[in-house]
C-alpha cells in the first residue's frame, strides 16, 4: 500500500520591491476583501453599504469585477476562496424573501447550497482546490449546523459539541480535512473547536468564557480566532496548537483584536486590533516579531493619508495580504492587496508547474522553457537552507523541459527549491505529507 502524498507548490517570482494596491469598491463607500490565492493574481470579496451588496472577484487583468448574485437585484457576499483563484464562496439572498444560501462559484457558473432540513445556509471556506467547502446551514431544529460539502457527497452535518445547540464551520485546511469553527451553547457561551475524521474537538480555553476559530492554517495544525469574557467584549486574537493550547495574541494599544487568517503552517497571523478604542488597524503576528501594526510597518509605500483598518487574507505562502481600508484620494473604505515581497519581470520565460497534477501525484515535477543556451541549476534546500540535492547543474539549448523528481526520497518535511536560469531565478516551496 503506497503512501498518499499531498504536495504544493507555491511560486514566488524574482524580487525587486514591496508593493501595495487599492482594488476599489466598486464605486461604492465600502468594500471587504476575504480571499486571496496563493499567486496573488485572485482575490475576493464583497462591496456595498445598502441593499444589495455585491460578491466580487478581482484580477489584474479585470479589475473588480461582480459576480451574478442567486437572484437578480438581490444582495450577495463572498467570503472565501479557493487558493488557487478558481473557486469563490459566499452567500447570497434568493427570491423576494429573506431567505440566503451559501453559494460556489466557479467559471461563471453559480453553485447554490441546500441546507440540513431548515430554511438558510451560507458558505464560509473552500480546500486549495475548491472541491471542499464549509459553512453553517439550518437544521430541522432550527439552529444551525456547521457542514463540510464535496461535490460527490453533498453536504455533510459535523454536529455540534456536546451539549451545544448550534455550531458554524468558519475555516478548512488546503487539502479538506480539518475544518475549525465555533458551537454554540445556551447563554450565548460559545467554544472554538477543531474537527478532523469526523470528530469535532473542544478547543476552548476554560480560562476564558468565550471563543470562537475563525481560520487554520493550510496544513490544519494551527487554529486562529478570538477569545474572552462570557460578556464576549472586548475580544482577543488567539492562536491554538496541539502543543501550546489557547492564547492570547494581545492587542495594539487598544482592548480588542480579532485573528482572521493564517499562512500554510501557522507561523504568521493576521487580523486587526484597536491602536486605541474605536481606532482599529490591521496586524501581522509572528512569533518573532509578535504583533506589528502593517500600517508602520509598510508606510513607506501605503499612500500618505491612507489608512488599513484589517486584514481578512493572508496567503498560503505569506507573501500576500489582503482587507480593507481606508483610502485618503477616494474617501471610500475600499479593498486592498499588499504584496510582502514584490515582484519583477525577468528577460528569461518560466512555465509555471501544473498545480493539480501536483496534488494527486507523488511526483515533483517542474517544466520550464529556455530562450537561449544558458547556464541552468536546480537545488533543493530544506527550511533552514541547508543544500539537500542538486537536480541540475549544466549548460543547455533553447527549448522545453520536464523534470520529474520522486519527493518520496525526502523525509516529510518543508523544502525549497531554486532554479537559476542565466541571470534569471524562480524560488518555490514544496510541502509534502505522506
Amino acid at each position: 500500500m503506497f503512501k498518499k502524498l499531498f504536495l504544493i507548490l507555491f511560486f514566488i517570482n524574482l524580487v525587486f520591491s514591496q508593493s501595495f494596491t487599492w482594488l476599489g469598491s466598486l464605486e461604492t463607500p465600502y468594500a471587504e476583501a476575504h480571499g486571496v490565492s496563493d499567486d496573488g493574481r485572485v482575490v475576493a470579496g464583497w462591496a456595498g453599504v445598502y441593499s444589495p451588496h455585491y460578491a466580487w472577484r478581482w484580477t489584474p487583468e479585470t479589475g473588480m469585477v461582480i459576480i451574478n448574485p442567486l437572484s437578480p437585484g438581490r444582495s450577495a457576499e463572498a467570503w472565501g476562496l479557493s487558493a488557487n483563484g478558481a473557486v469563490v464562496v459566499g452567500y447570497g439572498f434568493i427570491g423576494t424573501s429573506n431567505i440566503y444560501r451559501g453559494f460556489r462559484w466557479h467559471n461563471d457558473t453559480m453553485y447554490q447550497f441546500g441546507t440540513l432540513g431548515g430554511s438558510v445556509s451560507w458558505a464560509y471556506d473552500a480546500s486549495y482546490d475548491g472541491l471542499v467547502v464549509v459553512g453553517s446551514a439550518e437544521h430541522s431544529s432550527g439552529y444551525n449546523h456547521a457542514f463540510r460539502w464535496k461535490p460527490d457527497s453533498g453536504m455533510q452535518d459535523l454536529g455540534t459539541l456536546p451539549g451545544a445547540l448550534r455550531s458554524v464551520a468558519t475555516g478548512v485546511s488546503l487539502d479538506g480535512r480539518v475544518v475549525v469553527g465555533w458551537s454554540g451553547f445556551p447563554g450565548q457561551i460559545h467554544h472554538a473547536f477543531r474537527w478532523e475524521n469526523g470528530v469535532m474537538e473542544d478547543i476552548h480555553n476554560p480560562a476564558f468564557g468565550f471563543s470562537e476559530a475563525l481560520d487554520v492554517s493550510g496544513n490544519g495544525e494551527v487554529v486562529v480566532g478570538v477569545l474572552g469574557p462570557t460578556s464576549s467584549t472586548p475580544l482577543k486574537a488567539f492562536r491554538w496548537t496541539r502543543t501550546t493550547g489557547m492564547y492570547d495574541l494581545g492587542t495594539l494599544g487598544g482592548e480588542w483584536s480579532e485573528a482572521w487568517a493564517a499562512n500554510y503552517d501557522g507561523s504568521i497571523v493576521v487580523g486587526w486590533a484597536e491602536v486605541s478604542q474605536g481606532d482599529w488597524h490591521a496586524f501581522r503576528w509572528t512569533e518573532n516579531n509578535g504583533m506589528e501594526d502593517l500600517n508602520v510597518t509598510y508606510a513607506n509605500i501605503i499612500p500618505p493619508g491612507c489608512v488599513l483598518r484589517d486584514a481578512m487574507a493572508i496567503s498560503s505562502n505569506g507573501r500576500f495580504i489582503v482587507g480593507r481600508g481606508y483610502n485618503a484620494q477616494t474617501g471610500r473604505d475600499e479593498a486592498y492587496l499588499l504584496d510582502t515581497q514584490g515582484t519583477g519581470l525577468t528577460e528569461d520565460k518560466f512555465s509555471e508547474t501544473n498545480l493539480k497534477t501536483l496534488l494527486v501525484k507523488r511526483n515533483f515535477l517542474i517544466n520550464y522553457e529556455i530562450p537561449k543556451k544558458t547556464d541552468v541549476k536546480l537545488i533543493i534546500y530544506d527550511k533552514l537552507g541547508k543544500e539537500i540535492k542538486t537536480l541540475i547543474n549544466k549548460i543547455q539549448e533553447p527549448g522545453k523541459y520536464s523534470l520529474k523528481f520522486n519527493i518520496n526520497d525526502l523525509p516529510n518535511n518543508v523544502y525549497f527549491y531554486k532554479l537559476k536560469i542565466g541571470k534569471s531565478f524562480k524560488i518555490g516551496k514544496i510541502i509534502n505529507c505522506f
